[in-house]
């Protein structure tokens, strides 16, 4: 745990670029070992491991497309911001030994064939991928080492963990390919046509999942989460999860997709061009009303607001904030109280409550230090309810319960410094940088009543973007041209 947190905490930090990529190495060698090591001898990786034919046919079929990924990143340097951005939610189902794996499958390939193309770039870095200098502007360099010392404290408090194999999956599947993937993003350059194209796909593949969304709210068809089905029985209304196993992730992404979409639209000068970014926001609008998640539509107004204090300062906010009231007073009266018997533990905290008071009595009974880095499910189960749980469904509470005092301090650190950075320094007069800081907000809103915040492919990529659009020139980043 410590190399593969360490080593991408290196990567973060470092200043030379021979050394850097290295740690990027070990992180991301060390990343995958230590999730093999975690499941190596359970039955569905014993059955898989056993079948030769097996292993090759996925080995050829991933070097071949890490293969093809390099020749186009070498080729096209922004096509790595493009592809990260269109898989950065999207997860495939894996049958390995009769049990189904929801990975990230394509966006790890997608950073493997990035670090591939930079390591053998031998341009001069004036012509290359660059870091930034920091020197003038300090907050940027300080994200780096909050970001390196959550990643370090959270390898450090797994060794005490009462659930060691979470933490592992955590840190293989998300904290250090994620680290990664930040690096790689804050060196790029971003123009404005560049962003453009980012907003192009992430718009097609929100819309595609909306789309999808509406066809299973009429429909009464899901995919991916057969418990769905049962769940939707419970209560009057249908929750549609779309090409997602949990229907709050995709409000969480149509929320994001939206709200990038609300800062083009607060900036564009063309009728097309807000034409067409209106129609994708409204249907992306609609999929999220299908996905029935309250958490997503607060931080969508929070998002909102965000654009809206920027755009147009102090006034827009009032009137966002005016707006935002009667969407809250919306949601409440939509939420309410259970309407039937089969439905008494829904109602607008979704069942939660009892997460949320057992993750502060967590909390409680070991202030300091925690339960461990990844021990909240396993904490929550001895200790308060059997329940099957992994997140208190609120991120500062799961940080406290399981990493104490200590790892708030880092938390709140993180969050600082990540404001400061993503809205400081001109985010008022450039699209890119309000979009960017606005979604940040939405993604820290909807992790504070639902759960991932630094599992989140979106928060490393948003801050990426966030650090290399502060050094950009005004003019390349001021305007989206897509």
């Amino acid at each position: 745990m410590l190399a593969a947190c360490g080593g991408a905490a290196a990567a973060l930090v470092l200043e030379d670029r021979r050394a850097q990529t290295a740690a990027i190495v070990v992180a991301l060698v060390a990343a995958p070992v230590l999730v093999l090591g975690n499941v190596w001898d359970e039955p569905r990786i014993v059955d898989f491991r056993s079948s030769p034919s097996h292993i090759a046919a996925a080995l050829a079929v991933g070097a071949l497309l890490l293969a093809g990924l390099v020749a186009l990143f070498r080729r096209y340097p922004d096509g790595l911001a493009i592809a990260a951005f269109a898989v950065l939610p999207l997860r495939v189902p894996l049958d390995i030994g009769g049990e189904t794996a929801n990975l990230l499958v394509p966006l790890y390939l997608v950073i493997a064939a990035g670090v591939v193309a930079r390591a053998i770039d031998r341009r001069p870095p004036e012509q290359g991928r660059r870091r930034p200098d920091e020197g003038e502007d300090p907050w940027p360099r300080r994200l780096r080492w909050v970001l390196a010392a959550v990643l370090v404290l959270y390898a450090l408090q797994g060794s005490y963990s009462e659930d060691v194999p979470n933490a592992i999956e955590n840190i293989g599947f998300f904290l250090a390919p994620f680290a990664v993937l930040f690096v790689l993003l804050a060196e790029l350059e971003w123009s404005g046509r560049l962003l453009g194209r980012v907003l192009i796909v992430v718009t097609a593949v929100a819309s595609i999942s909306a789309a999808i969304a509406v066809y299973q709210y009429f429909a009464r068809d899901l995919f991916l989460n057969p418990e769905l089905f049962d769940a939707n029985e419970l209560h009057p209304y249908f929750r549609a999860n779309s090409l997602f196993f949990d229907p709050n992730i995709l409000g969480r992404h149509l929320a994001l997709a939206i709200t990038a979409l609300a800062a083009y639209i607060a900036w564009a000068s063309s009728r097309r061009e807000l034409a067409l970014a209106s129609l994708a926001a409204g249907l992306c609008l609609v999929g999220l009303s299908f996905s029935y998640s309250i958490t997503s539509f607060a931080a969508l107004l929070a998002g909102l607001g965000m654009i809206a204090l920027l755009r147009w300062g102090l006034r827009g906010a009032a009137l966002a904030a005016g707006f935002g009231v009667i969407g809250l007073a919306v949601l409440v009266i939509a939420g309410g109280t259970p309407t039937s018997d089969i439905e008494t533990d829904r109602s607008i905290d979704s069942g939660h409550a009892d997460l949320v008071q057992g993750g502060l009595d967590l909390a409680r009974d070991r202030p300091v230090a925690g339960f461990g880095s990844g021990s909240f499910g396993r904490a929550f189960y001895d200790r308060i309810e059997h329940a099957r749980t992994t997140v208190s469904h609120s991120e500062p509470i799961t940080v406290a319960a399981e990493q104490g005092a200590i790892g708030l301090v880092v938390y709140l650190g993180l969050l600082v410094t990540a404001l400061v950075t993503m809205l400081g320094r001109g985010a008022r007069r450039s699209v890119g940088r309000t979009a960017a800081a606005a979604c940040f907000v939405v993604l820290l809103i909807d992790s504070l009543g639902y759960t991932g915040f630094a599992t989140d492919p979106a928060m490393w990529a948003l801050l990426g973007l966030g650090v290399a659009l502060r050094f950009d020139p005004p003019g390349d980043s001021a305007t989206i041209r897509a």
